[in-house]
């Protein structure tokens, strides 16, 4: 985020009504009053006050001010969007413990964490087999389509393994795949919107590409297969790039 060191999130509204209800429950009325807790995921009011680096950060300062391991309970985390939730599963004591690994680890530790989480849901046959939808469906949630989640991973699969083919494999040409457009059309950027938007896309990518080989070694240990650790360094260069503008997207669409 633009503050320079926290991992980009994603703070959920709903997550926290869930986390406070069981964690917390004397909070709960103090957060759904100044509108940071809601029952249901609903569009029009989750990510409203999130369009910009600075809103993210002022929303989660907000709800940690009632609750900060509940807080960080309730936002994605980072390259992969690690929910919070999911700390204890991937070996962390508790939510707050994964935030401050991520963060002080940077992009590596980012990537380490979205590792621990495919191999816990045993999703190493889907990206061995290419079943980017059948991934998708479980590490995204089953409205992984309406976010082209699986479409996205198939094109950055086949830009990026011209780059880094598997291990024993040739090479390959890289192949377009054709892109199925949203049904609500985006509205039309200005010149420095885009301007913005790419910069902000380059750089993430450059971060990425830095912090690329530290997290090598951090994935090996945990999934033993040379092909999945190739499979994973592809997903991991092209998340950073496709997570801004698919961000972006949603919440203009919030808003429209």
């Amino acid at each position: 985020e633009d503050d320079g060191k926290t991992p980009r999130l994603l703070f959920e509204r709903h997550i926290f009504h869930r986390e406070l209800r069981k964690r917390a429950p004397e909070k709960l009325a103090r957060a759904v009053e100044v509108g940071l807790a809601i029952p249901k995921w609903n569009r029009a009011v989750q990510y409203k006050d999130q369009g910009t680096s600075r809103g993210r950060l002022a929303v989660l300062a907000r709800a940690r001010a009632i609750d900060t391991e509940c807080a960080n309970r309730s936002c994605s985390w980072g390259v992969g969007q690690t929910m919070g939730f999911l700390a204890e599963e991937m070996g962390f004591g508790s939510a707050t413990e994964m935030v401050h690994s991520i963060t002080d680890g940077g992009i590596a530790a980012q990537v380490s964490a979205m590792v621990r989480e495919i191999s816990n849901k045993k999703l190493k046959d889907e990206l061995n087999s290419h079943n980017w939808a059948g991934f998708a469906r479980i590490y995204n949630g089953p409205g992984y389509a309406a976010n082209q989640y699986d479409t996205k991973m198939a094109a950055a699969y086949s830009k990026w393994v011209v780059k880094f083919p598997p291990e024993n494999e040739e090479r390959v040409e890289e192949e377009k795949i054709d892109i199925i457009p949203t049904r609500m059309a985006e509205p039309p950027k200005t010149m420095a919107e885009s301007k913005t938007g790419w910069a902000a896309i380059i750089g993430t990518i450059t971060a990425v590409g830095t912090a690329v080989g530290q997290a090598v070694d951090s994935i090996k240990p945990l999934l033993s297969d040379p092909k999945v650790v190739v499979l994973i360094v592809i997903i991991a260069l092209a998340t950073g790039a496709f997570i801004y503008w698919d961000r972006r997207r949603k919440l203009r669409q919030d808003l429209v």
